[in-house]
């Protein structure tokens, strides 16, 4: 007998779900959730762009998810996990490595924006290290407003605040603080004057 009224009240309950006035609460939730989901999610893989059959950035993340962007027609790849996004070329041959936590990455405009735990390094070895960053080879430009360290075989500078081309090749920190060590042709050079 308990058995019936249970399912008396369970029918009981739905249809009061059912049939109530408006949209329930939980189907709002249902609704943004359905919003929310991205077209392809990978995990472990690579995002390769290339033009004219030639390879020019590597993206590997731990997680790739594939999104319809807002009001574009292009489409915009989060990455998360950690990445490693090979600039101007694959792991083997680049212009310069940039890796980060997470970010944004839209291949299109191939350009991403990077946050946690940023590093950029350029072929000369020089390395950058900061929380955020935006890298767009379509501008060749590389900026942030946060704080930066900037590792070169002579020496480190921080400051706040980045401007430099796509590859990390000519860079100005904004507001630099820090010791750096010039070469000794350039101390000769200085004695001179």
């Amino acid at each position: 007998m308990s058995t019936g009224i249970r399912i008396s009240l369970a029918s009981l309950a739905f249809t009061t779900i059912s049939f109530g006035c408006g949209v329930t609460e939980a189907e709002e939730v249902m609704s943004k959730d359905r919003e929310e989901i991205a077209l392809q999610v990978i995990s472990g893989g690579s995002f390769k762009y290339s033009e004219k059959g030639e390879v020019k950035n590597v993206l590997y993340s731990g997680r790739l998810e594939r999104w319809e962007s807002d009001g574009e027609e292009s489409e915009i790849w989060r990455v998360s996990d950690g990445f490693t996004l090979y600039i101007e070329g694959d792991e083997h041959e680049h212009d310069a490595v940039l890796k980060g936590g997470r970010g944004t990455y839209n291949a299109d405009k191939a350009h991403l924006e990077a946050w946690d735990k940023v590093e950029l390094i350029n072929n000369e070895g020089e390395k950058l290290n900061t929380e955020y960053l935006v890298w767009s080879n379509e501008e060749d430009r590389v900026h942030t407003n946060r704080p930066v360290s900037i590792t070169t075989n002579t020496g480190t500078i921080q400051g706040k605040g980045l401007e430099a081309d796509s590859k990390f090749e000519n860079y100005m920190i904004l507001n630099p603080t820090g010791a750096f060590d010039l070469p000794n042709g350039s101390e000769k050079n200085t004695e001179s004057k």
